[in-house]
């Protein structure tokens, strides 16, 4: 049963993806629905098995909470304490002091919060589903294996698109960045998201094919013995890892490209830093002269003239994004307790739109900004402090942990989580279904490793 869950996980997220990202009402839909429903066989089997209470950490469920609380009707007179910004936006500031009567939810439009909830139950699901499916004993697992192929698909379907300029999506004609790579996705910048989660777990594989073709010290001190086999493996991975690297390259996503970039630096240098052997250090470097020579060889003028633009003395002028940015501050400055709620940023921009007067904004393009906006300082922190928790937890388990498949597929998720950190800074790829999935994944595969697995033996080593 574990093995069809985790495959109808895989598939959700490939629909997902294949479906222009996820974004589609029938598609995210259809989503939470497979989700739920998987989930609700887990835990059913869990509790028939009697294999004790179903673990539900309580972080996410404390957001789910405050969003939840964003669409319970109030009386007008708490959410004039709580957010005077929402009483004045449904015209109740007109009223006479202590006149308030009737309720008033703090979202600004209780519909889309339900939307955003929903999906946002969704990924908490796939979370779960990864934290409990995951078993690192069995050296293979369907999640890794199933997001390297989408990748490497993704990744192919991409280079075609920029080598040949060729831009169908299936039978859909994508008329948006058409001098770029998008895959299946209609946004360069979100196709590239999808490439840096999984490019870390290429690494990561090469990382753990050139640990068993070394023979690395087991625990007792004792040297494992080398595979010759595992080094062709790795060879293979590193391959895989420039054909994915290139096809990010030729999306031209700066912060795509950048959040890859120091994420791969990032877990190379830490992997050696665990393994401390020469062949490490020497396989990325071939790797990384392997995409500048085929990068350099197809041409990467239009890739390099994307970065030059940053170099110009009115870039920041420019650059959408700034504007945006500081709308949004001042948007995040009038709701900072209860925000607008989640899902709501379209509608709320609005009112605080200065630039491009001519353009729906339906997203800040940063989602740190986006979700404070959402949900208020004390969502934002309910978000993303337990990630950041648990990304340092991922670090300090994986310098720690003895088993080579274990903390390989680590590495991956502290990768993983560390390229989407920073990609959020300057755009918005949690707010993409597909995404979204993704990390969700990660992180749970991460911590199923980083607490819930080395707590485990960290018990038994203290009753042997």
């Amino acid at each position: 049963m574990e093995k069809i869950l985790e495959t109808v996980t895989v598939l959700v997220i490939v629909g997902a993806a294949l479906a222009f990202g996820g974004v589609h009402p029938i598609t995210y839909s259809l989503v939470e629905v497979a989700l739920f429903l998987a989930l609700l066989v887990l835990m059913a089997r869990e509790l028939f098995h009697g294999r004790g209470r179903f673990q539900v950490l309580i972080w996410p469920v404390l957001f789910v909470l405050w969003v939840a609380l964003q669409l319970v009707p109030l009386p007008a007179g708490l959410v004039q304490h709580l957010s005077p910004a929402r009483v004045a936006s449904a015209g109740l500031a007109l009223l006479p002091p202590g006149s308030h009567a009737g309720t008033l939810a703090l979202s600004i439009n209780s519909h889309d919060t339900m939307v955003a909830l929903l999906k946002f139950l969704a990924y908490f699901s796939a979370f779960l589903l990864a934290a409990h499916l995951f078993d690192s004993r069995q050296h293979k697992s369907t999640l890794i294996r199933g997001l390297i192929i989408l990748g490497c698909f993704e990744a192919g379907y991409g280079i075609v698109q920029y080598l040949t300029g060729w831009h169908k999506i299936f039978t859909y004609t994508n008329v948006h960045d058409l001098l770029d790579a998008t895959g299946t996705y209609i946004n360069r910048n979100h196709f590239a998201g999808l490439l840096e989660l999984i490019l870390p777990f290429v690494l990561a594989s090469a990382f753990y094919s050139l640990q068993k073709g070394s023979g690395v010290s087991r625990p007792d001190g004792r040297r494992a013995p080398s595979q010759p086999s595992a080094r062709y493996q790795a060879l293979f991975y590193l391959f895989l890892l420039s054909i994915m690297s290139v096809a990010l390259v030729f999306s031209r996503s700066r912060g795509g490209i950048i959040a890859a970039t120091f994420s791969l630096i990032f877990i190379a240098l830490l992997g050696q830093l665990r393994i401390r052997r020469k062949g490490w250090m020497l396989s990325v470097v071939f790797f990384l002269t392997l995409i500048i020579g085929y990068g350099f060889w197809i041409g990467l003028n239009p890739v390099l003239f994307r970065f030059e633009k940053m170099g110009q003395r009115n870039f920041l002028q420019m650059e959408g994004r700034v504007q945006i940015w500081q709308d949004t501050l001042e948007l995040v400055r009038e709701y900072p307790l209860t925000g607008t709620g989640l899902g709501t940023f379209p509608t709320a921009y609005r009112r605080y739109q200065t630039g491009s007067l001519d353009k729906f904004v339906n997203h800040a393009h940063n989602d740190y900004l986006e979700f404070t906006s959402d949900t208020g300082l004390p969502g934002v922190a309910l978000l993303f402090l337990p990630i950041l928790y648990l990304f340092i937890r991922m670090i300090v388990s994986f310098l720690n942990d003895s088993h080579r498949y274990r903390r390989s597929i680590l590495l991956g998720c502290i990768g993983s989580t560390l390229a989407l950190l920073i990609h959020s800074t300057m755009d918005f790829n949690l707010q993409m279904p597909a995404n979204a999935l993704v990390f969700a994944v990660v992180l749970g595969i991460g911590y199923k490793i980083a607490c819930r697995e080395s707590q485990h033996d960290s018990t038994r080593r203290a009753f042997e």
